[in-house]
Order: structure tokens, then sequence, then C-alpha cells
């Protein structure tokens, strides 16, 4: 008889939203651009900006802890920590170390990961691995942000998008699994696209975000709905059983062109923390999963597909059952 496996559900998600907000009524200004301009081509009408003390860790940290709290669960429980960041301009070796330190996850291996914006849902994939070949039970995955670190606050075309946070989420062992198959790639060609580029003289950084917004949009909103469709397709499920579509909080007018694309029915509720977040990168998904919950559009079991994208080119999609 072969020894029976478990597999991964989720159990608890947490966030941290800094204090910090940028505004776009105050970019219309900088940028001299009509009142409402940058709201009504990005979807976005304020963006978290993380302050001096919110380090990634920290950051982490606070999203972590509420995660843990969600899932009752103790942090000296906490097999492996995966840490995904895709802001990170820091020599640390391991964030996941110092945050498993940070949390008091004593005996926690870790790893840090870095899918670009895909990197929470490339963790989840991870975690629910790691469950079913034995290796874990409990598993904390951690995404956070410091965008505004590597955006050069003279470039419209990113600063118009990108904010500060943490997101969290427990993956649990469990007899019935929650989280379906993932359905992944990757297109290198397109890293160009989403790069770091040279600073300007007198410049902060080493290296600033670097978007062609017109041509990330253009391939992500051909390619992604068929990824989203693989996703059903490998979880055995239709929109008649997914209440909400969860797809990375990357840009408004890029959300809207795959619900068109993708014809949801009208009971599917579509995640939008971005009006109030910004493109938060790898943490954007956990922060719009609790968004759907907090305000109950998504209830506890409910199944939502999660659908992560970005820079390298990346991308990774799975359904969930809500904690």
């Amino acid at each position: 008889m072969e020894p029976t496996r478990s597999a991964g559900r989720l159990t608890g998600i947490g966030v941290y939203r800094p204090g910090g907000l940028l505004t776009s009524a105050e970019l219309d200004t900088r940028f001299g651009r009509e009142a409402g301009w940058i709201e009504q081509i990005t979807g976005i009408r304020t963006r978290l900006k993380a302050g001096p003390d919110d380090t990634f860790v920290e950051m982490a940290a606070q999203a972590a802890d509420k995660a843990l709290a969600h899932a009752g669960l103790a942090s000296d429980a906490v097999d492996c920590v995966l840490f995904s960041s895709a802001s990170s301009v820091g020599q640390e070796a391991c964030r996941a170390a110092s945050l498993a330190h940070r949390i008091g996850a004593t005996r926690a291996g870790g790893f840090d990961l870095d899918g670009g914006c895909a990197g929470f849902s490339y963790g989840l994939a991870l975690a629910s691995g790691l469950i079913a070949a034995g290796q874990a039970r409990q598993v904390l995955v951690v995404a956070a942000e410091r965008l505004s670190d590597i955006t050069d606050p003279t470039d419209c075309e990113t600063v118009m998008i990108f904010g500060d946070a943490a997101g969290a989420a427990v993956v649990s062992a469990a007899e019935h699994g929650g989280i379906s198959p993932a359905v992944w790639g990757t297109h290198g060609v397109g890293a160009p696209w989403m790069t770091g580029a040279p600073p300007k003289p007198g410049a902060e950084h080493s290296s600033y975000l670097h978007m062609d917004g017109t041509r990330v949009i253009r391939w992500f909103g051909s390619r992604m709905p068929q990824v989203a469709r693989a996703a059903l397709d490998a979880a055995e499920l239709t929109w008649d059983d997914v209440r909400a579509f969860v797809p990375h909080q990357c840009n408004g007018r890029l959300i809207d062109l795959m619900v068109r694309r993708l014809r949801l029915p009208p009971r599917v509720a579509v995640a939008r923390s971005i009006v109030t977040d910004g493109n938060t990168s790898s943490a954007s998904i956990p922060l719009a999963l609790e968004r759907l919950l907090a305000t109950g559009t998504a209830q506890p079991g409910d199944k939502a597909l999660l659908l992560g994208f970005g820079a390298g080119l990346t991308w990774c999609a799975q359904v969930v059952e809500l904690p």
C-alpha cells in the first residue's frame, strides 16, 4: 500500500499596506497632465508608498504575522519560508532567512525567489509541490516589494504605475487540496520590455526600472486570456465553478481588456485593488485576495482563479480555494 500523500491548500492570508500614498492628482500636476488623465489611463487613484522603516523584511513580517494568525498557526510550526521580491536592490543573501528569524520560525528552511510579478503564484505552486512531496506540512509564502526604490520619479510611464506593499499566505497540508496544478511559462524574448535602465546623472540608485508599456500591454493582453482558460482546464473547472478572477494588478486598462476577452459571467467578481494600491508586483495578488475577503466580495471556500504575470517575461496561473 502506497503512503497517503497530502495536498496543499490556502489556510491564511495577510497583508501589509504602508501608510504613504501617492495620488494620481499629484502626478497629473507633476507631469503637466490634465486633471484625471493618469487615473483614466491606468485605473489607479492612489499608490502605496513605503516609509524609511518599511524594510523588505519588516513589511514581510507584518504580512506574515497576519497570515499565520488567520491560519491559526504558530510561527514555530512553519517548515519552509518562500520569499518573493522583484524589487530587491540590496545585497542581503537570503531574505527568507531574515524573515524566518524575525517572526520566530526557528526550524524553517527557506529561500528567495524572483518570478517577476508572477512570483507569488510561483510560490504557491512551489509550496504545494513541497507538501505533495512530503518535504513540508506548513509553508509560508511571502511577497514584499519596494518598487519606489527602483522607480525614476521623473519617468511618468513607471512612476504612475508602481507601489509598495507586502502580502503573505500560509499553505498547509490537507487531505483534500485546494490549489490546482499551475499553468506557467516564460518568454525570455520579452525581457528587454521590462528591465533595469542606466541611471540618470545624480540618480540615487544604480538602476531604475524601464518599461515599454505599450508592448507589454499588447503582449500580455493577447496571451494571458489563453493562460487563464488553460488554468481552468488544468483544474477541471469552468467559470461556473469560480467566484473570483484575481489577475496581477498591473494596469486597469489591461485588466479590462482581459475581462472582455474572457467574457466572464457576471457572477465572477474581478479583483481591482489596483485602484487604491497601485501595481505592487508580486505582492498584488495577495493584496487583492485580502481585499476580496475583507469586503465580503468573496467568501471562505470560494474558488478563485489567480493569474500572475510580469517581468521576465513570466506567468503562472492556478485555481485556489479561499481560506
